[in-house]
């Protein structure tokens, strides 16, 4: 049994969650049909927790599992049965399930399994339901012959009571006669939460590499290299996708310049590929050799059998094989290519170093390391679990769409907001960089100390957003200081939102935050830089307005003043609106010119408008890779298109997109660089006009 934890409710809410994903439509629920809400909700989780009991115990798969479940009226107190012929048991459950994780078992619940279980050995089967009477009739046999576990599934955490015990004893005394063949199995909340998150869990990959030109390493862990064909590579690509990079800093970076090199590297000179190529690193849990040749196995191939594979260098590699393996397969078969495999024996910190390690001679970022911090791992399977939503913590993946989840940047930048000192917007501020600074002072530290509720998570980065939007929407109909201030003070006015509305709820569940917070995000922008501008204007008229935000005092300042006259109630007055500036460089010239964006950078499309989503929808879903792209720093054709690999400009392949959908009633023109957005969600465009903005507020200083 698992160690009993404290805090059951979330425990409670999780399992909910995965109660229903995993069993709708899989247990037979026509008998409650007719029932409504609560009374529905209740009978169909009372089952779905004894299936899954039964998963726990033998298991099995989902299926078998629920087609076990007798859970009804006239189930003689047995909620599933579950003959298991393979491994001579069965499983005699009984669920007791529970909104506030306190459910208990009784004495009256231990007589209702005992009688159930004497039916089935005087053969009572008619006195079932017929669900029940048929899986007792096949568990019957295995009751006199093989063994039986009487299983208790509490969502709850108090052990059953002595009386109750008593009488489950009494009938093992009875059964257990002539061989002990029968013993009891509680479950309670804890082992539930755990058996739901261990089914979120991945799978271990398992692989057969085949290699030629080995050698194994002398040392205290199994470590081979060798070569392997590109063909073996992309077919573990092809099987696994991305979850073949687990345990690497970052996941493939999708079409980048360097990638495609590599690819046209593959097909038009694959023999030379193992020159020009660093290879890959493997690790693994387990690894077994089965060598061609007994006498002198080095002067043949062999074949190792790796459990728990994991590259964590050569992520780009592999993809960039697996993608040419499609384009031309004929011509990349005859590549080869160097690896690296240590079996790490399942010791998580020696993969954690090994990894790094591996990775110390290319461009990794601080960010990149943050990634397997242990924090970020329970985020990503507590928000899998209790909201399913989606926690991309990689560089290089990408959020499939903004209402499945949200990215580590995103997250960052809302704790950041969220957290009560304005220091770590003035961090953000000045550069998102400061974001994975660890130490006892740095913001990484400070913000992920202890791991957010899900909820919290998904608050935040709700505000995040919504505040975003309305920013958005007001600078680009304001201009001068209005539009600085909107600008460069987008991380405080977020604070500010969160100071003012509710931070302290974010984590009730009681709180209704869509009416209390973020529907009233849109109104509350316009206030607050209305309120910053005066509070500026009165106190450092002439401090330039982006490094006022990027001061941790000044900022701090700037919060306590605002908030203090949003609790006396004053309004601040309109500014004027400056004369329009002279027509500014174009978006895409302006980025190349600045080299604000590296090359390779991940890019993600997003349709802006109604009849376009409706339009593209279908087609983008038929192959992800089409939503998907990367920057290079061009001037006429600065986006990298995943799917064929080639360069466009924005507008360019937004209209080839269009077309290639079949929308017939398209525009005729389209602003690409809004459609095309980085992976903390801002459009190229918001980052050219932020650095106009910039460009804007440095003249006007210069003129005064």
């Amino acid at each position: 049994m698992a160690s009993l934890e404290a805090d059951t409710p979330r425990q409670v809410t999780q399992v909910r969650e995965q109660l229903h994903e995993t069993f709708d439509d899989v247990i037979d629920t026509s008998d409650i049909a007719h029932f409504q809400g609560h009374n529905y909700e209740q009978r169909f989780l009372s089952r779905a927790l004894a299936a899954l009991a039964v998963r726990r115990v033998a298991k099995c798969s989902v299926a078998e599992a629920a087609s076990f479940v007798t859970d009804g009226i006239a189930d003689q107190g047995l909620d599933a049965i579950a003959p298991l012929p393979d491994s001579d048991q069965v499983l005699l459950v009984q669920a007791k399930w529970s909104d506030k994780g306190s459910a208990t078992f009784d004495v009256d619940a231990a007589k209702a399994m005992v009688d159930g279980l004497n039916r089935i050995e005087n053969e009572l089967y008619n006195q079932f339901n017929q669900r029940a009477g048929a899986l007792a009739q096949r568990a019957r046999p295995l009751l006199i012959t093989g063994r039986t576990i009487l299983v208790i599934a509490l969502m709850g955490t108090v052990e059953p009571s002595p009386p109750a015990l008593e009488v489950l004893n009494n009938a093992l005394d009875e059964f257990n006669k002539f061989g002990a063949r029968m013993r009891i199995e509680i479950l309670y909340a804890a082992d539930f939460h755990e058996q739901i998150h261990a089914d979120l869990r991945p799978a271990p990959i398992c692989l057969e590499v085949r290699l030629d030109d080995w050698y194994k390493q002398k040392g205290e862990l199994d470590a081979y290299q060798g070569s392997v064909t590109a063909e073996a590579v992309a077919d573990w690509f092809d099987q696994h996708g991305t979850a073949l990079f687990e345990h690497n800093l970052r996941a493939p970076l999708g079409t980048t310049a360097t990638n495609a090199a590599i690819g046209q590297t593959l097909i038009t000179a694959p023999t030379t590929f193992w020159y020009l190529n660093n290879g890959i690193t493997m690790i693994c849990d387990g690894l077994t050799a089965k060598h061609d040749s007994a006498k002198s196995p080095q002067s043949r191939p062999t074949t190792l059998s790796v459990t728990g594979a994991s590259i964590v260098n050569g992520a780009q590699t592999a993809r960039a094989i697996a993608r040419a393996m499609h384009d031309d397969g004929e011509a990349t078969a005859n590549a080869t290519l160097s690896i690296k495999i240590i079996n790490t024996h399942g010791n998580k910190q020696l993969a954690v170093d090994v990894s790094q390690a591996a990775n110390r001679q290319n461009a990794i970022e601080q960010r990149d390391h943050i990634a397997l911090e242990p924090v970020h791992q329970a985020i990503k399977a507590n928000l899998r679990a209790e909201l399913r939503k989606h926690y991309v913590i990689k560089r290089g993946e990408l959020v499939a769409a903004p209402e499945t989840g949200c990215s580590l940047d995103e997250l960052a930048l809302a704790l950041a907001c969220l957290h009560p000192e304005a220091e770590h917007t003035a961090r953000a501020s000045s550069s998102t960089e400061n974001l994975w600074e660890q130490g006892i002072n740095g913001s990484h530290t400070i913000l992920f100390q202890r791991e957010p509720s899900p909820l919290k998570v998904w608050r935040s980065v709700l505000t995040l957003r919504a505040a975003r939007s309305a920013v958005y929407d007001l600078g680009n109909d304001a201009g001068g200081r209005v539009a600085s201030i909107a600008e460069h003070g987008e991380l405080l006015i977020t604070h500010l939102i969160f100071q003012y509305l509710g931070a302290a709820s974010i984590g009730d569940p009681d709180f209704d935050w869509d009416s209390e917070v973020l529907e009233k995000v849109p109104a509350l922008v316009p206030e607050l830089v209305r309120q910053l501008a005066y509070q500026i204007g009165q106190t450092n008229p002439r401090r330039e307005v982006r490094a006022l935000f990027r001061s941790s005092r000044e900022s701090q300042e700037l919060v306590q003043q605002v908030l203090e006259q949003l609790a006396d109630g004053f309004k601040a007055p309109e500014m004027a609106v400056p004369p329009r500036k002279p027509r500014r460089q174009n978006t895409v010239p302006l980025l190349v010119d600045r080299r604000v964006i590296k090359d390779g950078i991940a890019l993600r499309f997003v349709a802006q408008t109604e009849p376009e989503r409706a339009a593209l929808e279908d087609w983008l879903a038929g192959d992800d890779r089409r939503r998907q792209a990367t920057w290079v720093n061009h001037r006429t054709k600065s986006i990298l298109w995943a799917y064929d690999s080639k360069q466009y400009s924005a507008s360019g392949l937004v209209s080839k997109m269009w077309a290639d959908a079949g929308w017939d009633d398209r525009p005729v023109s389209n602003q690409g660089t809004m459609r095309w957005l980085l992976n903390d969600g801002q459009s190229l465009w918001n980052l050219a006009q932020r650095i106009h903005r910039e460009d804007d507020e440095e003249a006007d200083d210069g003129d005064s």
